[in-house]
């Protein structure tokens, strides 16, 4: 089991054992980006700056800025725009975890519910 932030689809607390769905955000994942990242308030605040060991209800608002950074992230961490042998581990596991977190905000916004960011 790895120690990070899982993000569930629901509308409330209790919801979250019910949810099938569910993105984990790794722990060392989340430290990289924000020693890379100049001014992570900034540009990525809310979805890096998200404390480890509690829970996070994002508003339907909140869940859009979430897709927009993570189409950001996609960008800075693109691994289509090189040969695949050529991209690193780490790259990779970024790419994967924001595609995956993007799939399930707009999974949520289309199913009109909240995301809830649950720290270990």
């Amino acid at each position: 089991m790895t120690v990070g932030i899982d993000f569930y689809i629901a509308s409330t607390l209790k919801e979250i054992p019910k949810s099938e769905k569910h993105v984990k955000f790794e722990e060392d994942l989340q430290d990289y980006l924000l020693k890379r990242e100049e001014d992570p308030a900034k540009k990525y605040g809310l979805l890096l700056n998200l404390d480890q060991y509690s829970d996070r209800m994002f508003s339907a608002r909140e869940v859009n800025e979430l897709v927009i950074i993570c189409e950001h992230l996609l960008n800075e961490y693109s691994v289509t725009e090189k040969e695949p042998w050529k991209v690193d581990k780490r790259t990779k596991r970024i790419n994967c975890f924001v595609e995956e977190l993007k799939v399930l905000c707009l999974a949520a916004l289309d199913q009109k519910k909240k995301v809830i960011a649950v720290g270990d």
